[in-house]
């Protein structure tokens, strides 16, 4: 008990830091007050890591960041081919199904190799950010230091991890001028979003099956980079194909939209996808 109340007061710390903050560093940077606010809890929590863990060779263990060479390598890569290529199919079956239409921007050769480096590299820092922070940090502590199991750990933090996505799904009106009390606004969302659930439910369930197969992926590795891997593919491939492909918003529940992970079909390429790669991390491991 008294680690989770410790945990709550770090928690509460982050928020209270980034509230502060936000409105001051919005000004200078090209992104939407609800994103730099989100962001600079993930950053904050980050630093909370290092100042109050004490960084060693155990601790990244524990948290899957040890870097074993070709393995770490291999799992990064793997993963990040695998969410590619299994998105790739899912959107190719959603164009034949008559879901999406091919419809690609023209690009000259030096403008969509640069697109694609700059998606690669909004990709892998996403997936570095958000697997350490979830992956890394919230589900190890459930599991390690309040002793949770691991399926309640697992299920908890891809609850949080699914809702967080949705703080700003009914916006709060937030002028040019952004102010503290503003991001406090953002801070009650998401239990604000939490009563607006059956408006986005199945793209929360497609999130929460994702982070689930995340979660999956670092357990049978052992290492978080198969969950970063992916994660970064995803995003990769979702950003990418919006620029080639134009999807319907009809029979999304049954197909999914654009975000490929709101619609039974995407839930079940997405789950299939998760349990090859988790059985073969499993068997290497082993």
């Amino acid at each position: 008990m008294k680690s989770f109340l410790k945990v709550i007061a770090i928690v509460a710390a982050i928020v209270l830091l980034s509230a502060i903050l936000a409105p001051i560093i919005f000004p200078f940077l090209p992104y939407k007050f609800e994103r730099v606010f989100n962001r600079l809890v993930m950053i904050g929590s980050l630093i909370a890591v290092v100042c109050f863990v004490r960084i060693r060779r155990e601790t990244l263990e524990r948290l899957g960041l040890i870097w074993h060479g070709k393995q770490s390598l291999y799992f990064l890569i793997e993963a990040f081919v695998a969410g590619v290529v299994t998105l790739g199919v899912l959107s190719a079956v959603k164009i034949y199904l008559g879901q999406g239409v091919w419809a690609p921007q023209v690009f000259s050769a030096l403008s969509i190799t640069l697109k694609v480096l700059e998606l690669i590299a909004t990709g892998l820092l996403i997936g570095v950010i958000e697997e350490f922070f979830f992956r890394g940090f919230v589900f190890t502590s459930f599991r390690n230091n309040l002793g949770w199991g691991v399926v309640a750990s697992v299920i908890v933090t891809n609850v949080f991890y699914s809702l967080l996505h949705f703080v700003s799904f009914e916006k709060p009106f937030i002028g040019p001028e952004p102010t503290f009390f503003d991001s406090l606004k953002l801070v009650a969302m998401p239990f604000a979003a939490i009563l607006k659930l059956p408006s986005f439910w199945p793209a929360a369930l497609g999130l929460f099956l994702f982070g689930v197969v995340l979660n999956l992926l670092l357990i049978n590795s052992k290492s978080l980079y198969p969950s970063i891997g992916l994660h970064a593919g995803c995003v990769f491939f979702i950003k990418l194909d919006g620029l080639f492909t134009n999807f319907s918003n009809d029979s999304v529940l049954l197909l999914s939209s654009s975000k490929m992970y709101d619609g039974v079909l995407g839930w079940i390429f997405l789950l299939g996808m998760g349990g090859l790669l988790a059985r073969g991390l499993k068997r290497r491991v082993a």
